[in-house]
């Protein structure tokens, strides 16, 4: 890595780490918050209205159908990209080719197959049609002697840079028995500077590829994916942390809730009822704020013979607060 590709990664953990960790403290606290609300009552009706409200034959059902669909779309993605950001990894250390057995997979780089160039007249004659595409992924087999080349097979090779290259052979030569290839790729003009020998080759093409799919595969490999993927994980971690505590919170409240009120013989009335209980009082330069759970209500001027109710009054909400001047 030279010093610019350095610092390019130096802030892309920056970046995406610091928005890692935002998302984390954001969410975090508003669960905190959540919970206090839950834990001190304030949330007691919409508790209730929300196991009124699921104990129908019809809600339950949905709601299991809606949870079934949400575990098959959160696994079918663990299975979708799990394997991938795996391959991408091993294909990483093994210089992008992954073998299995005999055979390998390889991700295309380049467009130089992606097409046949007219100049090319063999590609026309002997109809060569397996061309692919720019990030498609390729499986090849593996070529254990000469014999099994033949002119116009497409290999992949290793060339004199170490580089990974996916073309067609148009020339074989031999020298002292040994064979010589020389490549080209169907959408090129120009052969490769360079000849594979036998022992540069990585397999041959099957004919057989994955479109499109080597552009996960790519981004994966990269320092930026990889950062990334590490910091999808982690907040999905930390959601579903958080989530569950809110959720535990929610069935101790309401389990204590059914202990006290039969759901099944609340009507509204008494749910409204209940609501008025959490209208709060604000006393301050001779005004009274009213509040509910869902916040400001209004403001009215206190009469100077009402008393407030730090004054012992009897006939005061005990939820009313005072804040001097």
């Amino acid at each position: 890595m030279n010093t610019t590709d350095i610092i390019a990664l130096i802030i892309t953990c920056l970046g995406v780490f610091s928005f890692a960790l935002v998302i984390t403290i954001l969410y975090r606290n508003y669960v905190r918050s959540s919970i206090e609300e839950i834990k001190s009552g304030k949330r007691d009706i919409e508790l209730i209205d929300l196991a009124i409200y699921e104990s129908d034959p019809k809600i339950k059902k949905r709601n299991k159908a809606i949870d079934i669909t949400k575990n098959v779309v959160y696994y079918t993605f663990l299975v979708f990209i799990i394997p991938i950001f795996g391959l991408s990894i091993y294909s990483r250390i093994k210089n992008n080719v992954t073998m299995i057995g005999d055979n390998a997979v390889m991700v295309v780089a380049s467009g130089s197959m992606s097409q046949k160039e007219q100049s090319n007249e063999y590609l026309f004659t002997y109809q060569l049609d397996n061309q692919f595409q720019t990030y498609d992924m390729i499986t090849l087999t593996k070529v254990k002697s000469q014999s099994q080349l033949e002119l116009y097979d497409v290999i992949a090779f290793r060339n004199n840079k170490n580089i990974n290259v996916i073309h067609r052979i148009i020339k074989i030569d031999y020298v002292d028995g040994a064979a010589i290839y020389t490549t080209k790729g169907d959408a090129n003009t120009g052969i490769d500077s360079y000849q594979p020998k036998f022992e540069d080759i990585i397999g041959k093409y099957t004919g057989k590829r994955i479109p499109a799919i080597g552009i996960f595969i790519m981004f994966f490999q990269s320092y930026a994916g990889m950062i990334t993927v590490a910091s999808v994980v982690y907040c999905m971690f930390m959601i579903s942390h958080y989530s569950r505590k809110s959720e535990l919170a929610s069935e101790e409240r309401t389990e204590l809730l059914s202990e006290v009120f039969d759901f099944s013989k609340l009507n509204e009335e008494e749910i409204d009822s209940m609501n008025q209980g959490y209208n709060q009082f604000i006393y301050y330069q001779g005004y009274q704020y009213l509040f509910d759970e869902s916040g400001f209500v209004n403001k009215t001027k206190i009469e100077e013979n009402k008393l407030l109710p730090n004054n012992n009054s009897n006939n005061v909400d005990q939820n009313d607060k005072t804040i001097d001047q």
